[in-house]
């Protein structure tokens, strides 16, 4: 076998010892040819002589990458207990034996078999991968193909959530009450309504007092955030430096992990006992695996004060916009905006 030429279209041994020492094989001549081709380009030999050990690599590489994905089907397949044949076995006489003596025998540890059964589940992107290494003149490669299955498989992921999210969005447009949603919402804001007299200092250099009702820490944390939230969900808590440890309570209470902090950095300072305050923090937290829309956002932003006690800038929302997914709810929001579901006294 070792005296095999190796062409994309060799048909490919029957039996699983063949087809592993067969892509053994492939193995060790890529690793030569690849050699060749590295010392043809440092010797800068002729062109027509390096585009023909490209075209023996790529045949080489894809030959191998069939017989991985062939060896993933014969392995998904195999017994777990031995003396009974393989699924799809070809050979009534062939030695059956269990998935780990086979691996073993063939010195392929469980990654690899893992890795090789990905590719024979999914033929279509094992064929698409040859097809554009071979259309940009590349090597096609086991994390290639790999790469290109993740990829899809996320591709098809996101599919399914962002239909998910339409349909919660037509359930929220029926709800009565936003606080009445059943697992609906994919990005809350909330901004409690704090009653301040908790934390001891109450004039803090002549603070202004809230002109809305405010709830106590137990009375934020009894709000139904984790009913109202998808499995998957982003939340934006606004609070202020000196209460981040209530922040923090909630997130847990509700069923999100601390992700990180956003600071908003305002034009100027404010009010404050020991500094004055200039920035607010917004904890960003996650519940389940929600990703975000992109990934070049700081943890900082610079904006305006917004109208009115408390108010927040719309930079905020806009960036949230960017970053997570609809359907929204801003709890405490003051006033209504598109695309969002608000509830709250103000709202």
């Amino acid at each position: 076998m070792n005296d095999i030429v190796i062409k994309s279209e060799y048909e490919l041994p029957a039996n699983f010892d063949d087809v592993a020492s067969f892509a053994i094989i492939a193995q060790e001549k890529l690793k030569s040819v690849r050699a060749e081709i590295s010392a043809i380009q440092r010797l800068g030999l002729a062109q027509d002589v390096l585009q023909q050990k490209i075209q023996e690599a790529q045949q080489i590489a894809e030959v191998k990458t069939r017989a991985e994905m062939r060896l993933g089907e014969l392995t998904a397949a195999m017994p777990k207990a031995a003396g009974r044949p393989a699924k799809n076995s070809s050979s009534r006489s062939e030695k059956f034996s269990t998935k780990a003596e086979a691996l073993s025998r063939a010195k392929i540890n469980r990654t690899q078999a893992s890795q090789y059964e990905l590719m024979a589940a999914h033929p279509d992107v094992v064929e698409q991968a040859i097809a554009e290494a071979r259309e940009n003149d590349d090597i096609v490669s086991r994390s290639l193909v790999l790469s290109m299955i993740r990829e899809q498989k996320r591709a098809e992921n996101e599919a399914k959530r962002e239909e998910l999210r339409q349909q919660n969005a037509e359930k929220v447009q029926a709800l009565s009450s936003p606080l009445e949603a059943q697992g609906l919402f994919q990005t809350i804001v909330i901004d409690p309504a704090w009653d301040w007299g908790d934390e001891g200092d109450v004039n803090q250099f002549g603070r202004a007092k809230p002109d809305y009702h405010t709830m106590s820490i137990d009375e934020v944390e009894a709000l139904p955030i984790a009913r109202i939230s998808d499995d998957n969900c982003h939340i934006y808590l606004w609070i202020t430096n000196r209460s981040l440890p209530k922040g923090f309570r909630l997130l847990e209470a509700w069923g999100f992990r601390y992700v990180t902090c956003l600071t908003w950095v305002k034009p100027s300072i404010g009010m404050g006992n020991y500094f004055r305050g200039s920035t607010e923090q917004v904890l960003f937290g996650v519940k389940g695996s929600q990703s975000l829309k992109r990934h070049d956002v700081g943890t900082h932003f610079e904006a305006h004060r917004g109208d009115g006690h408390s108010a927040k800038p719309d930079e905020f929302y806009s960036l949230v916009e960017s970053c997570s997914y609809a359907p929204y709810i801003d709890i405490f929001g003051r006033r209504e905006r598109e695309g969002w579901t608000v509830w709250g006294e103000n709202a």
